[in-house]
């Protein structure tokens, strides 16, 4: 909002009055130096200046009022629509991770043809309703999750997955069947590195779809309750002319795991109460104290789940020393070391004499380090305890567990 000539000019006139009188009514002498320094005030500029910063601030608040401050370019629109695909998304994105891509049997290769039939449905809804989103965050997210199929579509292209017009992606099922029936030229090999790994395109998708969901939601994780996903279902039992590791496999992926769920848990705790911590450069010796606590924790889960029988659990345990190693540099910054077998050393010196702002921005925001952790942690406990989920749970503040089945996971609010 702009201030015009005139109403600068009737308000200088009006000030020349002011000043006049006062000097000619006998004012003293710090009256009128008063007056002579709001006279020098409108002469050298400050006093235009200062209007402006006052109606700046007067339209700023009017946008505030009305719902049109720079949330929206910022990326903070409510977006249903893309929030419900991108939690469609990654329910097909996680499954497709935990398939058998080595077993060539007939009933194995419909399962795979099936699962990712769904997840390009699922990639395709996103696709649309991103490309319509006023969430600049969820077209952002959606453009990186294009992007990461683009490098990669010759590969996809061997097994039937080609890009149309509108971005969408369409499946010749025909094509996908025989590349994954094919020994003799690694076709096969190639649905298995493009879905069933750490890094793969599916993992990526899962990833972004979480990103989404919290940018076009109500900031929570999609494995929060309000999401309503149930996970990647257990393996279906194996045909006859399986062979016997195949039903070993698949057994395993449906066994308990209590060790790891109780890890699981408290690790869960260990990083909730980082996240919701103020953690600042005066209070060191306390952060010191929750973060040596998390780095044990961490540990536990990570030498649980090495030893587990189930399948799903190691699988996710390997994604979540993906995203620890992935982050070395930063943990280095702030005195911790991660070892070769993934598991985490804190050196006390450097991290009392490290910037606690290093792990404030690995412990807390939007798509910390931390949120992608906890995504992990909840779904370890998940397969654990075949279907249960942490975000079922939340925690008081001396750590005891309250159980409340309707509420999202604090650390999924609080990251």
């Amino acid at each position: 909002m702009g201030i015009s000539l005139n109403g600068l000019n009737s308000g200088m006139a009006d000030t020349y009055s002011t000043l006049l009188g006062g000097m000619s009514g006998g004012d003293n002498a710090g009256g009128v130096s008063s007056l002579l320094g709001d006279y020098a005030a409108i002469k050298n500029g400050s006093y235009g200046k200062m209007l402006k910063s006052y109606y700046a601030k007067l339209e700023k608040q009017k946008a505030d009022e009305s719902g049109e401050t720079d949330q929206k370019k910022a990326g903070k629109i409510k977006d249903s629509a893309s929030a419900s695909s991108a939690a469609a998304l990654y329910k097909s994105a996680s499954a497709l991770g935990s398939l058998n891509y080595d077993d060539r049997s007939e009933e194995n290769i419909d399962k795979i043809t099936d699962s990712v039939s769904a997840f390009i449905k699922d990639y395709n809804s996103l696709m649309k309703n991103a490309a319509k989103s006023e969430n600049t965050t969820v077209q952002k997210q959606a453009e990186s999750l294009y992007n990461s199929y683009y490098s990669n579509y010759k590969l996809f292209s061997k097994i039937g997955i080609t890009m149309n017009s509108d971005r969408t992606l369409s499946l010749d099922e025909d094509t996908i069947k025989k590349a994954l029936a094919d020994t003799e030229h690694g076709n096969g090999a190639t649905v298995k590195t493009l879905f069933g790994g750490i890094g793969s395109f599916a993992d990526k998708a899962v990833n972004k779809a979480s990103q989404i969901y919290r940018a076009a939601g109500d900031g929570e994780a999609v494995t929060s309750s309000k999401a309503k996903y149930a996970g990647a279902g257990s393996s279906s039992s194996t045909s006859a002319s399986s062979t016997s590791s195949t039903k070993d496999k698949d057994k395993n992926k449906t066994v308990t795991d209590a060790s790891s769920a109780a890890a699981a848990n408290t690790l869960y705790k260990s990083i909730e109460k980082l996240g919701s911590m103020n953690i600042s450069n005066t209070n060191k010796e306390e952060v010191y104290k929750a973060f040596s606590s998390f780095v044990e924790d961490y540990n536990a889960l990570i030498n649980n789940t090495d030893k587990s029988a189930n399948s799903n659990v190691v699988n996710q345990a390997g994604y979540l020393k993906s995203i620890v190693s992935s982050n070395k540099s930063a943990f280095a910054r702030i005195g911790v070391t991660v070892n070769s077998d993934k598991t985490l050393s804190i050196d006390e010196k450097k991290f009392k004499d490290a910037d606690m702002s290093g792990v404030k921005n690995l412990f807390t925001g939007a798509y910390s380090t931390a949120e992608k952790m906890t995504d992990r942690v909840n779904q370890i406990y998940r397969y654990a305890t075949q279907g249960d989920s942490l975000s079922k749970k939340t925690y008081d503040n001396g750590g005891s567990g309250v159980n409340v089945p309707t509420m999202g996971s604090m650390v999924d609010t609080i990251l």
